[in-house]
């Protein structure tokens, strides 16, 4: 119910955001997450709604970083090969903060 709702509340202030484009970006995700921590706040503890955000930011800071790769890369490689480019940025990106902010930060 929780993430439902949230879902209906972002996506009535996706209305009001131009373009229309970033709608669904806006009504699913960030409800889906709130939601999420929300549940593991009640449910577990703080400490692991923090790592789970912590995931969640790195997880976005790659997805920025795989769409950075593919805008440069896609019209020169093409699409197949431009998107398995766009994908290892991704992976380095994720993967480095992974190790950065999980392993090497305790």
């Amino acid at each position: 119910m929780a993430g439902g709702a949230l879902v209906v509340a972002f996506a009535l202030v996706s209305e009001l955001v131009k373009p229309k484009a970033f709608a669904g970006l806006f009504a699913s995700a960030p409800s889906v997450a709130i939601a999420s921590l929300a549940i593991t706040v009640i449910t577990e503890n703080a400490e692991k709604a923090r790592d789970a955000s912590m995931g969640m930011v790195i997880g976005g800071v790659a997805m920025v970083a795989c769409c950075v790769v593919a805008v440069g890369v896609i019209p020169r490689l093409h699409a197949f090969r431009g998107s398995l480019a766009a994908v290892a940025g991704w992976m380095v990106v994720a993967l480095g903060l992974y190790f950065g902010v999980f392993i090497g930060g305790r």
